[in-house]
């Protein structure tokens, strides 16, 4: 259809219409933001809570929401007034932390506001945990896993592993375990503790007892560590056990310083004992078997204690070069021992020994009549390496080899020592064979005879290689400063008859023996049937097994084509002897010119049954003086106390003062001897002229009993103790004395063939007449 054109009156009225439709003003649009602040209550939070966030909100139009935002991260939003939100806070969140505010109104605007607060929360709770170790028990060389269950209401942040006191590792994240490799030298009781911390620092820990108990076809491996051959022991030094230079494991030696391995298999095992302020002494070449041998190790104190505690390493060969481990000899042995080039050792190197069988030391512990060993003394002044340059025994120390191999070869041991001057010890055991064709093999032999052990219980250290030098230190009560000294003849001097080899046995029990030593064998027709110190043959015995008041049984054996036994000894060490003065004390003045000299002594709680002394008095002013009751360190003033029948035959509560003298302490040989017999046992009158308490054990010895002239008045004198020892007969072996307990003795006199110099000296000014 075809428009019709308006008229003129239809567009008017149109445009009027149009007009009338359109807007009377302008449209607005809201860009106003609204305005915000933001608050915080607390902003300082000391203890887990809530903080109260607070937005103060307003617009030119409303407000629809507020949003609230913990850093980046929304929180909250709140669409009323007022605008609030609550934010749980703990101690995770400690630090500084930063809230937002973001207030809206319809048309979108937005503003932001920030505060920021301190979350300073302290962490007490610690965290908990639970300790299991498996296996256990542990029968078998292996590893053992630590388990721990660690928790925290924070977080556990790591858990430290202990075996004992030390610590074996540590694990930072969960599952919080550790792996322990043990062997036989961790066996016994082991305690392992885990020990959980958090961030905080607050820790707890839990322990798990394991109980290892590996065990093997071989005897224990036993040990004491002395400061001194029969010095006094060594106690928690650490001693480091190794095989094939790999470390199995720690042991510490107690308070007597011994130590005990069980369990190890059979095999050649290294030790190591250190200590701080001690030297450091290395024993190479153990054998672990089903005899294996007790060791000593010595660990004297270090000479300087900044310097290095490791003792001289050495290597060994024949005189020609070859080596000398394995190898097999002939009526002699032949070796070169040098320190290696890498030798971290402190010099000069004092001394070097080495001998066939038995630890080498100094004579007064190793020498016998038929047994020697080689010892060399580098130049002092030689710093570095040391070199003995080849040594042949059969040209220049024929009883080196006396009593060991045998006509088909024996595995005998070598044993190679060197002591630094730092006091540093290294010892090696060295496996030979060794062909010996003495003739002596094939004879016949009978028993020896008048067999004695004798043992010696030293109050100051004997020494290795200063053996006769006056001591500086004691020895402890406890079973060090002991050896024991077995003596015996063989009086058939019959080429035909004479021994090839002694062997000393010793046994615990009284029949089961084991071989402890050996020495050549020879015969010599003399045999003192009391001086059991004068028989010609002798063995002494410094093992680490003594002990103070155990009965020890030797006997020996002459060794040619057979074997024969002599007859079995017995002697229980003695405790310490510690004999003390009670008068004239110290620095006293005004005593009596006929004063009585006070004793107290502790011969019976050391199982002692007699002492004996000798005691000097000198005037200061010219040095004159007495000993009493002789000048010879062997005069001697006896005082036993009563022990009885089983001991020294005088009754219980009564006692026995008489002066001996001479190499043999043997039974008062007169009345006139006698000074005090209180039970009337050798002298019916029963004397009584030095009393003896025997409850507070002290005896009384006034001077005018010996000395007939009285002291000077108003003079200075000194008196002390020359010599002082205990002793202890043996009734079932004619009443010999079978153990000494030395406290002091001035020189190498029968019957105690050792120097202890160190005594008790007083001094006092006597009064007017």
């Amino acid at each position: 259809m075809a428009l019709k054109p308006f008229s003129i009156g239809s567009a008017f009225l149109l445009g009027t219409l149009l007009i009338g439709c359109g807007t009377t003003g302008t449209v607005e649009v809201d860009t106003t933001p609204p305005t915000v602040a933001l608050g915080a209550t607390p902003n300082s939070l000391t203890a887990a809570g809530n903080v109260v966030l607070k937005a103060e909100a307003k617009d030119n139009v409303a407000v629809t929401k507020v949003e609230f935002y913990e850093g980046d991260k929304k929180i909250g939003e709140d669409t009323t007034a007022p605008f609030e939100f609550t934010a749980a806070l703990n101690i995770s969140q400690n630090g500084k932390r930063t809230y937002t505010a973001t207030a809206y109104d319809a048309a979108g605007n937005k503003t932001s506001a920030s505060t920021e607060i301190t979350v300073a929360i302290s962490d007490t709770t610690a965290p908990t945990v639970t300790l299991a170790a498996t296996p256990n028990p542990v029968t078998a060389a292996g590893n053992i896993i630590l388990k721990a269950q660690a928790q925290d209401d924070v977080g556990i942040t790591r858990v430290e592993f202990f075996d004992g006191a030390i610590k074996i590792g540590e694990t930072t994240s969960a599952p919080f375990e550790r792996t322990v490799a043990v062997n036989a030298v961790q066996n016994g009781k082991r305690t392992y503790t885990a020990i959980a911390y958090d961030a905080a620092g607050n820790k707890t820990s839990a322990s798990a007892e394991v109980t290892v108990a590996i065990t093997a076809a071989t005897d224990p491996l036993r040990g004491v560590v002395v400061d001194q051959n029969i010095g006094a022991p060594v106690a928690g030094s650490s001693i480091t056990v190794m095989q094939n230079n790999e470390v199995l494991g720690t042991v510490i030696s107690d308070a007597n310083g011994q130590f005990t391995l069980t369990g190890l298999s059979a095999g050649t095992y290294d030790l190591k004992a250190r200590k701080a302020g001690m030297a450091g002494s290395d024993l190479y070449g153990v054998v672990v078997g089903t005899q294996t041998p007790s060791v000593q190790l010595v660990q004297r104190p270090a000479f300087d204690t900044t310097s290095t505690t490791d003792p001289a390493r050495l290597t060994f060969t024949r005189a020609d070069g070859s080596p000398l481990a394995g190898a097999t000899f002939t009526n002699g042995v032949d070796f070169r021992i040098q320190t290696t080039a890498d030798s971290n050792h402190v010099g000069p190197v004092r001394i070097m020994y080495a001998q066939l069988g038995r630890t080498p030391g100094s004579a007064v512990v190793t020498s016998a009549a038929n047994a020697s060993n080689w010892n060399f003394s580098p130049p002092q002044d030689k710093l570095g390496q040391v070199d003995s340059g080849p040594v042949n025994t059969a040209a220049n120390i024929p009883n080196f080899i006396a009593g060991f191999g045998s006509a088909a070869g024996e595995q005998v041991y070598l044993e190679i020592m060197t002591v630094d001057f730092n006091y540093n010890y290294s010892r090696y055991i060295v496996p030979i064979k060794l062909i010996n064709t003495n003739t002596a093999t094939a004879n016949t032999v009978v028993a020896p005879t008048a067999a004695a052990a004798t043992a010696f219980t030293l109050k100051q250290e004997g020494s290795w290689t200063t053996p006769f030098s006056a001591p500086e230190q004691d020895a402890a009560p406890n079973g060090s400063g002991v050896f024991v000294e077995v003596r015996w003849c063989y009086t058939n001097t019959a080429a035909s008859a004479k021994p090839f080899a002694f062997d000393i046995e010793r046994s615990e029990d009284g029949t089961n023996f084991t071989k402890i030593g050996t020495v050549g064998g020879a015969a010599n027709a003399a045999c003192s049937t009391t001086d059991q110190a004068a028989r010609p043959f002798n063995y002494r015995d410094t093992s680490a097994d003594l002990t103070v008041g155990k009965t020890f049984t030797y006997r020996v054996k002459a060794r040619g084509a057979n074997t024969v036994a002599s007859n079995t000894t017995q002697t229980t060490p003695l405790a310490q002897f510690m004999p003390t003065f009670i008068a004239p004390a110290d620095e006293t003045t005004g005593v009596s010119l006929n004063p009585t000299f006070v004793l107290g002594q502790n011969q019976t709680a050391i199982g002692a049954d007699g002492a004996a002394y000798n005691l000097r008095v000198r005037d200061l002013m010219n040095l004159n003086g007495f000993n009493l009751p002789g000048a010879s360190a062997n005069a001697l003033i006896r005082v036993e106390e009563g022990t009885g029948d089983t001991g020294n035959r005088v009754p219980v509560g009564q006692s026995l003062v008489f002066l001996s003298s001479g190499p043999v302490l043997g039974a008062p040989t007169a009345t006139t001897r006698i000074l005090t017999d209180t039970s009337g046992r050798y002298d019916a009158a029963k004397p009584n002229q030095y009393p003896v308490n025997t409850t507070d054990h002290t005896v009384s010895m006034p001077w005018n009993v010996l000395v007939s002239s009285p002291l000077q008045p108003l003079r200075p004198y000194k008196w002390e103790m020359y010599s002082g020892i205990a002793y202890k007969y043996a009734p079932g072996e004619n009443n010999r004395i079978s153990a000494y307990s030395v406290y002091t003795w001035p020189g190498a006199f029968a019957p105690i063939n050792q120097t202890r110099p160190v005594n008790i000296n007083w001094d006092f000014i006597t009064g007017e007449k």
